[in-house]
């Protein structure tokens, strides 16, 4: 019932509207602290504790190059810092790897006018940009990765729209690389709010709640409620605040937790289908409300102009259970889940002769060569 009254749906970017398989695009030094090699030995190091997909890729790409971890690396206080990265000690040293908002949030975003063009120009490719730094010395790499937008977003969103629900997308990523997103998906910039932390998110959703006076669920077709989409363990509050949360399967453990629905195999056309199943469920209650009481009043005008009998009252009664019983099992049925997909079902041209139903073959003409 709160599936169909959904007004607005609100996505996260990376895993949920993107596959969440990142691909190391660009790695650049900064400074001549570190040699690409070391760079890529201190991102494997820092980020293999981490379960973020960004992680993944980055120790990916470090052993796609050959590099490897020694062995007898003291790696301590390995530290998740919502919204902005990871950090920690590593051979006594501090080490930072995460977002722009980090490194200006710890005075240490040293880099060159021309380093910050080129963060910006993979920003606004779509890309997501990272930095590496070491305590004391600054930024020492900045890379940048790419991730694939799913096949089915652009179709979903769209459908979501033309539907009147209001589609949103909120990101902790830059401005450029959410922006180039929801320009594929065909999402209007106004409806993005980036370089959001995890608290943003649950405070953004609240704000469009409102009161808890009007958020119930209502049978008289007025859609209000909030929905919001995300697989990490940063939407998990937002998930849980909102007035449906809808986890994604290949998502964090504690995101599926705290979420109402769960998209077992990651796509996002299965939301659009919940969706829809939640208005055909809205008016098939309708629908068992409305003949239940019609069937009902008969039974009081029959009773008081005293042509009611015990055996037609309990018929009408008994029969009206059965009748809404069957009218709700509908739902399960191959033709309305067709029906809520799209799918037209085409049945065979057929004759009859003798009796006999047969199916109609193509017609084929043979050519026959005349020697």
């Amino acid at each position: 019932e709160a599936l169909g009254n959904v007004k607005t749906v609100l996505f996260d970017k990376t895993g949920t509207i993107t596959t969440g398989r990142f691909a190391l695009s660009r790695l650049d030094l900064v400074g001549n602290l570190k040699s690409r090699k070391e760079l890529l030995e201190l991102l494997a190091i820092i980020e293999a504790p981490s379960s973020h997909p960004l992680s993944a890729c980055l120790v990916s790409a470090a052993r796609e190059e050959g590099v490897v971890v020694p062995p007898g690396v003291d790696l301590r206080e390995h530290t998740i810092l919502k919204g902005e990265g990871v950090t920690a000690y590593v051979d006594g040293e501090r080490v930072y790897v995460g977002n722009g908002r980090l490194f200006k949030r710890l005075d240490m975003y040293n880099i060159s006018p021309q380093q910050m063009e080129s963060a910006e120009k993979w920003s606004e490719e779509g890309a997501t940009v990272g930095y590496i730094g070491i305590e004391g010395f600054g930024i020492i790499g900045m890379f940048c990765v790419k991730d694939k937008i799913r096949d089915e977003a652009y179709s979903t969103v769209q459908a979501l729209l033309h539907s009147g629900i209001e589609v949103a997308m909120l990101t902790g990523d830059g401005e450029g690389a959410a922006q180039a997103v929801a320009k594929e998906i065909g999402l209007a910039q106004a409806n993005v709010q980036s370089q959001l932390l995890p608290e943003d998110k649950l405070h953004y959703i609240s704000s469009l709640k409102g009161s808890s006076d009007n958020r119930h669920t209502s049978l008289l077709g007025k859609k209000k409620l909030t929905l919001m989409v995300g697989d990490g363990v940063n939407d998990a509050p937002a998930l849980s605040v909102a007035d449906v949360g809808v986890a994604m399967g290949e998502g964090a453990s504690l995101a599926m937790e705290m979420s109402d629905v769960t998209l077992m195999d990651s796509n996002l056309s299965k939301l659009l289908f919940s969706i829809k199943m939640g208005v055909k469920v809205i008016k098939t209650v309708k629908e068992n409300i409305a003949f239940s009481m019609l069937v009902n009043l008969i039974a009081i005008v029959l009773t008081f102009m005293g042509k009611m009998t015990l055996l037609w009252a309990i018929v009408s009664d008994v029969g009206v259970m059965l009748l809404v019983t069957l009218n709700g099992m509908k739902l399960l049925s191959n033709r309305t889940i067709d029906s809520i997909e799209g799918k037209r079902t085409k049945k065979p041209a057929s004759k009859r002769k003798n009796g006999q139903k047969y199916s109609i073959s193509p017609t084929v003409d043979h050519e026959q060569e005349i020697v």
